[in-house]
């Protein structure tokens, strides 16, 4: 009885070890090994589920059962895995993370420039890495003992002015930045370096001001209404009054012609204006001269009966 030689087993026990060691971006370099039993006719490696390729970092051994990157960048990180195939089967290994650590970088310290007194200040600081970065404070060269990203002044003064420098550590690769960034204080300051603005008081004492102002007017309106406060005419305005009458009296009695056409209504409406304001000044006279005080009347004495003798 013929056996059949040409029998292929299946694949099995496909897997992937990569380094365990913390990866510095252009530093460290990653290495990747397979295994697998059975018969293995073809490898296939994959980054990220997408074939991976050979390049001047990328290494393949030449049965294709292992690979190295030398030296790691950051665009390296992803998962890897390989699979291996013969004619009766094909098996996949569980994909392996690589972690490559950089940074810091790019870092910034996002805030206010100028500020008013009083107010509330944060400042933000943040840096591009792998882990995150750690953050430490200084003002004016000076340690504050703040250790988050995010450095807060409750109420400014004057004494907060100045440089606050945020420096991001990174605790894999050892490597620090810092980034420098000046406040000021001032009164009247604006948030943003959008330069000088009202303060809130001051828009407060503007809009009081102008309540009272119009309060003001108000009741001066209502005190003269209810007073019926009139001026009264001077020497100067009763003399032109009369002087006006007792021309146009005189134009009159001289008879000086007809006048025609419009120029004669022209002079007739002139002459029933100044009328009017004549008599309004006469009224006015009157009203001031009624309201003056007078001088009280003195008893009358009757003439005593004569005495009998």
């Amino acid at each position: 009885m013929l056996q059949n030689i040409n029998r292929v087993d299946n694949i099995t026990n496909v897997r992937v070890t990569g380094p365990e060691e913390s990866l510095i971006e252009g530093k460290s370099s990653a290495n990747f090994s397979s295994e697998g039993s059975g018969i293995i006719t073809s490898v296939q490696w994959m980054k990220d589920n997408r074939p991976l390729s050979p390049s001047n970092s990328i290494i393949f051994s030449s049965d294709h059962r292992s690979v190295s990157i030398s030296p790691v960048q950051r665009s390296d990180s992803g998962e890897y895995q390989c699979t291996y195939r013969n004619p009766a089967s094909s098996q996949t290994a569980k994909p392996v993370r690589l972690i490559i650590n950089y940074g810091p970088e790019d870092v910034s310290v996002k805030g206010e420039d100028v500020v008013d007194l009083g107010v509330r200040v944060s400042l933000s600081c943040s840096a591009n890495s792998e882990p995150a970065a750690s953050f430490s404070w200084k003002f004016n060269e000076i340690d504050t003992n703040v250790t988050t990203d995010t450095f807060t002044i409750n109420e400014t003064d004057f004494t907060h002015s100045g440089d606050y420098i945020c420096t991001a550590s990174n605790n894999v690769t050892k490597r620090n930045a810092s980034h420098k960034h000046a406040l000021l204080v001032k009164v009247g300051g604006a948030g943003g370096g959008r330069g000088g603005g009202l303060s809130s008081g001051a828009i407060a004492g503007i809009v009081i001001g102008v309540l009272v102002a119009v309060a003001g007017i108000c009741g001066l309106t209502v005190y003269l209404t209810k007073t019926k406060k009139i001026p009264k005419l001077n020497q100067q305005q009763k003399g032109q009054a009369s002087e006006a009458a007792q021309s146009r009296q005189e134009t009159k009695a001289r008879g000086d012609g007809a006048i025609p056409g419009k120029m004669s209504e022209h002079i007739y409406e002139n002459d029933k204006h100044e009328n009017e304001y004549e008599n309004d000044m006469y009224e006015n006279v009157k009203l001031e001269d009624s309201r003056r005080p007078r001088a009280p009347t003195p008893p009358q004495v009757s003439n005593p009966p004569p005495v009998r003798r």
